[in-house]
C-alpha cells in the first residue's frame, strides 16, 4: 500500500555529542525492537499498521558543502514515522506507554531539545 499525502507523521531531528552516540544508538535500537514486535508495515492481525519507520543518523559537518573542513563533534539523528491517519498514531502513543524504556526515550528529549514533528502531513511524496 504505502504511504500517501495526507497520512499522519512523527518525527524529530536531533543533535547528539558524538561520546553520547553510542547511548543514543543504544535506545534506538530498542525503540526499533519494540516497534518491529508491536508494529508491521502490512495488515497482520495483533501488531499496529505503521505505513513507514526508518532512523538515519549523520556525522555533523562544519560546512556541507565543504566536508575537508572536518566535522563539529555532533552526530544528527532523524527518527521518522508515517502512521496511516490519526486514530492509528493515537494508537501507537497510546501502545508506546507499554514501552520498558519509554521514560529513556523522552528523556532524548529533554536532553537534546530535538525539532519535534508531531501528528504532522506527507506533503508531498515520490
Amino acid at each position: 500500500m504505502g504511504f500517501r499525502t495526507g497520512n499522519t507523521t512523527f518525527g524529530f531531528t536531533m543533535r547528539v555529542p558524538a561520546n553520547e552516540a553510542a547511548t543514543v544508538d543504544d535506545l534506538i535500537d530498542s525503540h526499533a525492537k519494540w516497534m518491529s514486535e508491536t508494529h508491521s508495515l502490512e495488515p497482520e492481525n495483533g501488531k499496529l499498521q505503521t505505513l513507514e519507520y526508518f532512523v538515519s543518523k549523520a556525522t555533523e559537518l562544519n560546512d556541507m558543502m565543504d566536508p575537508s573542513k572536518g566535522s563539529t563533534g555532533n552526530i544528527i539523528y532523524n527518527v521518522s514515522e508515517v502512521h496511516i491517519d490519526d486514530e492509528h498514531f493515537g494508537k501507537h502513543v497510546e501502545l508506546g506507554q507499554s514501552w520498558d524504556r519509554i521514560g529513556e526515550f523522552f528523556g532524548l528529549f529533554e536532553r537534546y531539545s530535538p525539532l519535534v514533528t508531531m501528528g504532522g502531513r506527507v506533503i508531498a511524496k515520490l
